[in-house]
């Protein structure tokens, strides 16, 4: 079978390697769509912190299974599917307490191990998230930063009646303020990009603001009121956003951290501890995410109209990356496919 390699930034390599097999536990899954992210891109340019070379990408996907391994119960060959990509120890304190996506031995398939930029892809059946029925590959693959999202706004509590400011309107951002708004939030998103903002407006968000040459803190009291922004998300990942989200905020409100940093932010810790900023660092997500993902997209709370740009053949993987180098400022999502 194909698996796309990935032996340094830069670098992609298609080698044929064999066909795994169905282990106990497991199950075979045929790969159909591959989304790549924002995480995916650092890794490419070796920006990302937290891995190392050689690697095979991929941690945004949906399939079919086609092999069931022994012991496995609750799936059956055909089955529409994506997949949870954490790997977790399940035996260190944060995971004894819940918190498996903070696991101290995280591992994400496609950043830390093996991803699923192949033809088949082995995987435990507990990781595996069945897709509904009519629900398409390309939004079984997008589920995966849709819960982020949801994992984002769970970690932000009871939003129903609450201001929340989305600062970044890629697909993180979109969807993220789509969960806001599922939840019962009126939403504001503000980017610098027109394209992105347009497509906020398309999907419903109350607000979307050119935040270009504008003070936040006066884009959110002119769209909320004096009052401002009950929660703050970071989903731009540039040390401006996260300045401008602190300086912004108001007393005893939150400002939750979801975008990948790729340097150290220094911020104003005073303002934070003089009134009492809540600042939130948000880890991907947890199984129920997905599920409260593939519930809302199900009921059409949030829509993934016109976020995919462009589709390119697993066997195109360098061009998408360089599709998505040239045209990095209006890029929101480019999906791989999988030849017959």
């Amino acid at each position: 079978m194909l698996q796309v390699f990935m032996p340094e930034a830069y670098k992609v390599e298609y080698r044929d390697v064999s066909k795994p097999k169905a282990a106990p536990g497991t199950v075979l899954i045929k790969i159909e769509r591959l989304g790549i992210c924002g995480s995916d891109i650092q890794v490419y340019h070796g920006k990302h912190k937290y891995m190392k070379f050689p690697l095979v990408q991929g941690h945004e996907a949906a399939g079919t299974i086609t092999e069931i391994g022994d012991g496995v119960k609750d799936f059956k060959v055909g089955d529409a599917v994506t997949v949870q990509p954490q790997i977790f120890c399940g035996t260190c304190a944060p995971c004894r307490a819940g918190h498996l996506n903070v696991c101290r031995n995280l591992k994400v398939y496609g950043i830390h191990t093996d991803g699923m930029a192949q033809e088949y892809f082995q995987v435990p059946a507990e990781k595996v998230i069945p897709l509904a029925k009519g629900v398409s590959f390309d939004d079984g693959a997008l589920l995966e930063p849709i819960a982020v999202g949801v994992g984002a706004m769970r970690r932000c509590g009871d939003l129903k009646g609450k201001k929340v400011c989305v600062i970044g309107a890629s697909p993180i951002g979109n969807f993220t303020a789509q969960v806001a708004q599922a939840r019962g939030a009126q939403v504001l998103v503000t980017d610098i990009n027109p394209k992105k903002l347009a497509m906020a407006k398309a999907v419903g968000i109350f607000a979307a603001v050119d935040s270009t040459n504008r003070v936040l803190k006066d884009i959110i009291v002119e769209t909320f009121g004096a009052d401002g922004a009950d929660v703050i998300v970071d989903c731009a990942g540039v040390p401006a956003s996260l300045t401008s989200a602190i300086q912004a905020a108001r007393p005893a409100s939150i400002v939750a951290i979801v975008a990948n940093f790729k340097v150290p932010v220094e911020i104003e810790i005073p303002l934070i501890q003089r009134q009492q900023i809540d600042v939130l660092g948000v880890m991907m997500y947890l199984k129920e995410d997905f599920h409260t993902a593939a519930k809302f997209l199900a009921e059409g709370k949030v829509k993934t109209t016109g976020i995919i740009n462009k589709y390119f053949d697993i066997k195109q993987f360098k061009e998408a990356y360089e599709y998505i180098d040239a045209n990095a400022l209006d890029v929101m999502k480019v999906m791989m496919t999988f030849s017959k």
